[in-house]
């Protein structure tokens, strides 16, 4: 185990932090984990619509990215390799989730019906962004993906290509369809 003594780890890029993790230094593989867990839980938040999900999904998320470490290719960029991680985990627990059985989506369900109750009472913003939550939970899986990484992920249009292995003219046509969808959504919402 390397000494980590005396590092001003502000000043260690992610790369060297990887290779000292990688070589069993705990205090560098913390450093990676505080650099990037608020990304990364925001970006499952979104993903999938749940804080306490998103929170357990990002700690999964960085046992997956511990484990891999040694097998990191450094030529690509890391945080963009763990964000890749992440949007792969959540498909993962998206679609075990679609299998859930039927119970679980009744009471998905009249919980979602509780809340909406519960939102009458809320200030405009509140309620504004309860219907973008909504709106995105009614997008594509592939629109809600470029969707959350460019608005909550700040990931540019490169970043957003790297992480999902697609073109970046697919990016930008996918993030306007994915607008387009989410201004009809939240129209509908208004006249309901």
């Amino acid at each position: 185990m390397s000494t980590d003594k005396g590092i001003n780890w502000s000043e260690v890029d992610d790369a060297n932090l990887v290779g000292m993790a990688a070589g069993g230094s705990d205090k560098a593989f913390e450093q990676i984990v505080l650099r990037h867990q608020q990304k990364i839980q925001r970006i499952c938040r979104r993903m999938l619509g749940d804080r306490i999900e998103a929170e357990e999904a990002a700690q999964d998320i960085f046992v997956k990215v511990y484990y891999h470490l040694k097998s990191y290719d450094q030529s690509r960029d890391f945080g963009v390799w763990c964000t890749a991680i992440a949007i792969n985990d959540c498909r993962d627990r998206l679609r075990r989730r679609q299998r859930a059985t039927r119970t679980f989506r009744d009471i998905a369900e009249a919980d979602r019906a509780s809340i909406s109750a519960a939102q009458d009472d809320c200030d405009d913003s509140r309620v504004k962004l309860s219907m973008v939550e909504k709106a995105l939970e009614e997008l594509p899986e592939k629109l809600k993906e470029v969707i959350v990484l460019k608005a909550y992920g700040d990931c540019s249009y490169g970043e957003i290509a790297k992480i999902l292995k697609i073109r970046q003219g697919t990016v930008m046509s996918r993030l306007f369809r994915a607008r387009q969808r989410l201004t009809v959504i939240m129209e509908r919402g208004k006249l309901t």
